[in-house]
């Protein structure tokens, strides 16, 4: 019984003492105290692109020991089927009112490559999700450049491009996950 009261006269006197450290801190310094933290809102994640197929998000190519390498970048989904054809004519696209015209790129073959079920287009946003250029030139031994082969036309769900290659036209496509892409490697 006599440790109930002391439990209780302990409390009362923490209690006491509490209270009076409260009133005994000085207005400016009860200013001074850092404010309370806040707890963020979490961002909400962006809305994935809906491409109705898969997203061509864009390109990007580099020399390796005895290779060249060109990678479509892709989105989240299926990775596109692919069909490829080789020319030695010069790569061309569409120019306005459905006239074609040479890209300006060189090589001495030409690699096509159409990609289905897939596009750079967002339907919901009705924007371009594909950031590559439209054409560009590279200095690698064997690849020599790349450009948009066909029109941009959405609906088609086709996405088309074709790549210049030097003396060496030996190459090999492939497909990797994690993130999404298609690989091009062109042999030295």
């Amino acid at each position: 019984m006599h440790s109930k009261k002391a439990i209780r006269l302990l409390a009362s006197t923490v209690a006491v003492a509490a209270s009076a450290l409260c009133i005994a801190v000085p207005q400016a310094q009860a200013s001074a105290l850092p404010a309370p933290a806040t707890v963020a809102e979490p961002a909400s994640p962006a809305a994935a692109p809906d491409c109705q197929g898969t997203c061509v998000l864009g390109v990007r190519a580099a020399t390796h020991p005895g290779f060249d390498r060109f990678v479509i970048d892709l989105g989240e989904g299926p990775i596109p089927q692919w069909t490829t054809t080789t020319q030695t004519t010069p790569l061309t696209c569409c120019g306005d009112e459905g006239s074609e015209h040479v890209l300006p790129i060189t090589g001495k073959q030409y690699l096509k490559i159409k990609l289905s079920r897939a596009t750079g287009f967002d339907f919901a946003a009705l924007k371009s999700v594909y950031t590559g250029p439209k054409y560009q030139s590279y200095d690698f031994p064997s690849l020599k450049g790349q450009g948009l082969t066909g029109a941009t036309d959405p609906e088609a769900r086709e996405f088309n491009i074709g790549v210049a290659l030097g003396d060496h036209a030996s190459y090999r496509i492939s497909k990797l996950t994690a993130p999404n892409r298609i690989v091009v490697d062109i042999n030295h």
